[in-house]
């Protein structure tokens, strides 16, 4: 064939490409997967588009009602300060105004200023825990979706009651609300600052990935024909874009019916605010209709994407004036082996950076890519050059398994890295599950179980000024069976903190009524006392009978007593007090491990989005393994004439399919460990115990198992059904 591709020879390759499309069950079957295929791409790379969308919607939102805070009260049209509070274990801000000039704007997502002692709160907030707003003031409104980074954020607005105590430097004077203000609150009030970078990295991985490993695996579905067709081509002279013209034109209408369904699922979205299935959150519509020009993109992208995709893989590399059929045997180029092994290199690496470095996730994104896209090939690679001694050894020892199996590891390594693709990204990815699932540290399970053992009955309060008139007076407002205890900052007290208490409290906490300070031993008191110690003292404590407040002096923090077996809650606590002590009040058990609302539902995006991708890899694994089974079905069938045996079929079918996906599931455990480091530090959880990752290997060797059973099965039948002559 000419070098150039003239108009009648171009339209001749596309009738050609074009002609084998929907003929037989099997290309009806081929049409059908790579449809699916592509719709599953167009669907994650637009989900892509609505993550990138809502950041940039919340980074807007969250400029416009920054305040602009000012050096001079004179510019100052209100007053601002913050504080963060918690319900349900979910920290949320309470952000209080006072307003100097109410001509001027509110808050956005305000209609106006709230008035002395009103607040306006979120709807999340307002739904999280029936009388929340009563902690703070009178409810009278409702926080609009402008004033809001989500519509799950908690988040609530208080007017500064008349008369309210405050630090003198806690509220700060400002100018107004917009950029370029930079104080964060609300849900940006998170322990982990590259939520965004992790969230995009984890999507791409958990997700993204799956997905072109589903397409990968479907563009090459039934694939016999149109390898035959190439092979003629080449025969003929066809060079690499001829190739590449006729497979192009072969999927076109696949990869457009695909792209189409892909792309009503971008429908909801853009009309309406949109409740992800599985997690507590709501996408909002108006943040991809801001970016609609994305949309087609995206899916014009993904289309596009798809044809190219496919018809690289089916086009042939030839060599200039040679004509020859390309071997039965194929190699793993080593270009491929090289960056799965800078891939391990660097996502393993990226752990080292120093923590919170902005390169961090890159790097380590790019290097997971990179690895568990070629880790495939790698073990291919291995199987294939395993394969020819296998295939010896069995001719040797009159073993026609090991024989087949070792020319089928040999001759096909392209198609045993399709094989165990969703093997290795399968393990790889429950892995990582595993650690958004395991939301609480070591710190945080041993605080939950202080605080079970505990509960209400002893509770810390917090607030500016607990001088003993204040204190007297919050202590009158609590309930009959309510106590209370001081605790002193050392710097008031000699050095020491010292618990200090009427000797009517110290001997129901089982301490001794001691007029004059005296060390608090390790066996002295009862649980309260003890976890009192243990989370809130960082040195020796002391006891101290007498005022809960010392002459002339302030508590560091007010200790709340009542009996275990009838503990006051949070809540009752805090709206009793908030009156009395004012705006800076806190009220915390003795071992707080309250969680931001957007990391909370960070665990919960890492576990929802590897559900899908598991599901994905699923599809891709049936594909795979089905595709892998009409082949060996086919070559095995002649074969078969030999033996009549069903016992040999299962054999050959374990050891071409069941040992490299159990070997893939091995080597996946194993990379799972460094691969997932940066996420395991991230969330500041456990490494993977190894019964665990036992556990998750011995479950993909069982399925490898049945997969290989199942395929004898099959293969078994259709060797019966042959005949000489046939396909």
């Amino acid at each position: 064939m000419s070098r150039a591709t003239p108009p009648r020879l171009a339209r001749f390759l596309v009738r050609l490409g074009s002609s084998a499309t929907g003929r037989g069950p099997t290309e009806h079957t081929r049409v059908v997967v790579l449809a699916a295929a592509t719709a599953a791409l167009t669907a994650t790379v637009l989900g892509l588009v609505a993550i990138l969308a809502t950041f940039e919607g919340r980074d807007l939102r969250e400029a416009q009602r920054q305040p602009r805070i000012t050096d001079t009260t004179e510019q100052a049209v209100a007053w601002w300060g913050e504080r963060p509070d918690s319900v349900t274990r979910e920290q949320h801000s309470v952000v209080y105004l006072d307003p100097v000039d109410r001509d001027a704007d509110p808050p956005p997502g305000l209609d106006e200023w709230p008035e002395p002692g009103e607040v306006h709160m979120s709807p999340a907030l307002a739904r999280a825990e029936p009388g929340i707003g009563e902690r703070y003031g009178d409810p009278t409104g409702t926080i609009g979706p402008r004033g809001l980074l989500s519509p799950t954020e908690r988040l609530a607005y208080v007017g500064l009651p008349d008369g309210a105590t405050v630090p003198e430097d806690w509220m700060y004077p400002i100018r107004g609300f917009g950029p370029p203000g930079s104080y964060p609150f609300g849900e940006n009030i998170t322990i982990t600052p590259a939520a965004p970078a992790l969230m995009v990295a984890s999507y791409v991985t958990l997700v993204l990935l799956p997905a072109g490993t589903l397409f990968v695996v479907a563009a090459r579905y039934a694939a016999r024909g149109r390898d035959r067709r190439a092979a003629l081509l080449t025969a003929l002279g066809a060079h690499a874009r001829h190739q590449f013209l006729t497979g192009a034109a072969g999927c076109l209408p696949a990869v457009l019916a695909g792209t189409a369904v892909g792309a009503a699922f971008a429908a909801p979205l853009l009309l309406t605010d949109t409740a992800v299935p599985g997690i507590d959150y709501t996408v909002r519509g108006g943040d991809l209709r801001r970016v609609w020009w994305a949309v087609p993109a995206a899916v014009a992208g993904s289309a596009l994407t798809a044809v190219l995709g496919y018809a690289m893989l089916h086009a042939r590399r030839s060599q200039r004036g040679v004509t020859r059929p390309r071997p039965a045997s194929d190699h793993v180029a080593t270009w491929k082996l090289g960056v799965f092994a800078l891939g391990t290199t660097l996502a393993s690496g990226a752990a080292l950076l120093p923590p919170g470095n902005w390169w961090t996730i890159p790097v380590y994104a790019v290097g997971l890519l990179c690895a568990l896209a070629l880790a495939p090939s790698a073990l291919a690679a291995a199987f294939a050059r395993l394969g020819s001694g296998i295939a010896r050894r069995g001719a040797r020892a009159g073993r026609p398994t090991w024989l087949v199996a070792g020319r089928w590891y040999h001759h096909r390594p392209g198609t045993l890295a399709r094989l165990v693709a969703p093997v290795v990204i399968g393990v790889v990815t429950v892995v990582n599950i595993q650690y958004f699932a395991v939301s609480d540290t070591p710190m945080t399970v041993q605080a939950r179980e202080a605080n079970e053992r505990v509960g209400g009955s002893a509770l810390l309060v917090s607030a500016h000024e607990l001088d003993e008139r204040r204190v007297s007076e919050a202590v009158r407002e609590l309930p009959d069976r309510a106590r209370a205890a001081g605790l002193v900052t050392a710097s008031q007290d000699r050095g020491r903190t010292t618990l200090r208490a009427p000797c009517s409290v110290l001997r129901s906490l089982r301490l001794e009524c001691a007029t004059d300070p005296a060390p608090i031993t390790s066996d002295a008191g009862d649980m309260r006392v003890t976890e009192l110690l243990r989370w809130q003292v960082t040195d020796s404590a002391r006891v101290r009978a007498g005022s809960t407040v010392p002459d002339g002096g302030q508590l560091d923090q007010l200790v709340v007593l009542s009996p275990t077996e009838q503990p006051l809650s949070r809540s009752r606590v805090h709206t009793a007090v908030q009156p009395v002590l004012g705006p800076t009040t806190q009220v915390d058990e003795l071992a707080s491990f309250e969680r931001s609302a957007a990391n909370a539902r960070l665990s919960e995006w890492g576990v929802l989005l590897g559900t899908y991708g598991l599901g994905l890899l699923a599809a891709a694994g049936v594909v795979s393994a089905g595709a892998n089974v009409l082949e060996a079905g086919r070559v095995m069938a002649p074969v078969s004439a030999l033996t009549g045996r069903r016992r040999w079929h299962v054999g050959t079918a374990v050891a071409v399919l069941t040992v490299p996906m159990s070997v893939a599931a091995v080597m996946a455990s194993g990379l799972s460990v460094p691969l997932g480091t940066v996420i395991q530090q991230s969330r500041q959880v456990p490494v993977t115990p190894p019964d665990t990752l036992a556990g998750i290997t011995v479950g993909a060797v069982a399925l490898a198992l049945a997969a290989g059973v199942g395929a004898g099965m099959v293969t078994a039948r259709t060797a019966a059904a042959w005949r000489p002559g046939q396909e």
